[in-house]
């Protein structure tokens, strides 16, 4: 006859509480804004400031920036890619950076002194 085997010693493992209100809040913070504002490089600020210029020449006949978001959504929609109109607010408001794709249509759009702006680096 066989042994039953021994059942393995049970440790039991006391796991902190984890308070979600301060993970949540935690999550939020990274996600802020102000954070970002605060640890972004200048650069890239630059450059997220011209494409909303851009934005702008390219559809002067926007009265404001909802009115605006809605054209370029419009206007830059394709059957593969649908483009919201808060994609393009936040675009206006520097919190996301544009795909290429986005760029060179805005680009051809605002007309040749776009082009000139970036080759000659007046962002």
């Amino acid at each position: 006859m066989t042994a039953a085997p021994r059942p393995l010693l049970s440790v039991s493992v006391d796991r902190p509480r984890i308070n979600h209100g301060a993970q949540a809040l935690e999550k939020s913070f990274r996600k802020s804004p102000a954070r970002h504002r605060a640890n972004a490089r200048p650069d890239v600020d630059a450059d997220l400031d011209w494409f909303a210029r851009q934005l702008w020449r390219a559809f002067p006949e926007a009265g404001s920036e909802n009115e605006l978001a809605e054209l370029v959504a419009e206007q830059l929609t394709t059957e593969n890619r649908p483009l919201h109109h808060r994609t393009v607010r936040n675009w206006l408001r520097g919190d996301n950076a544009p795909a290429f794709r986005y760029v060179t249509r805005v680009m051809a759009l605002a007309g040749a002194e776009a082009v000139f702006e970036l080759i000659e680096g007046r962002l």
